[in-house]
């Protein structure tokens, strides 16, 4: 069935070593959510600053259109600045990684604990390979 179709797709992605690639695009998306969700949320602030306030009275023709504005602007500021933010997890996973196949030794040395709890990982993974 489909679970194991799944089941049998992951263990593939495992067999060929390619774990980072899912990983990275998992935390790719998790982080476009949580800007997008962030995103959602400054624009709903945007559609109350409308309600509570007289600020946008003068800068749209009707109280529709100023939702409408500020609900956008608001979307798309916090959009950005959290996909900003966002970016910074996503070069630090990605350094992880990196780190980790590069310069095993350098990253046990720096990072013991990240560096035995991805070993473990890549060990169940890929048995025999350390």
């Amino acid at each position: 069935g489909y679970c194991e179709a799944g089941k049998n797709v992951i263990q593939l992605f495992k067999d060929r070593g390619w774990e980072a690639i899912i990983a990275d695009d998992l935390v790719g998306m998790v982080l476009f959510f949580l800007s997008l969700l962030v995103g959602l949320v400054t624009a709903g602030l945007g559609v109350l600053l409308v309600e509570v306030t007289d600020l946008w009275d003068d800068f749209a023709p009707g109280k529709d259109a100023a939702r409408v504005s500020a609900a956008v602007i608001g979307l798309i500021i916090g959009l950005v600045i959290c996909s900003i933010l966002m970016s910074t997890i996503a070069s630090s996973v990605n350094t992880s990684i990196v780190l980790f196949a590069d310069a095993p030794a350098e990253f046990e040395k720096n990072y013991p604990d990240l560096s035995n709890e991805m070993r473990q990982a890549y060990m169940v993974a890929h048995p025999g390979c350390f």
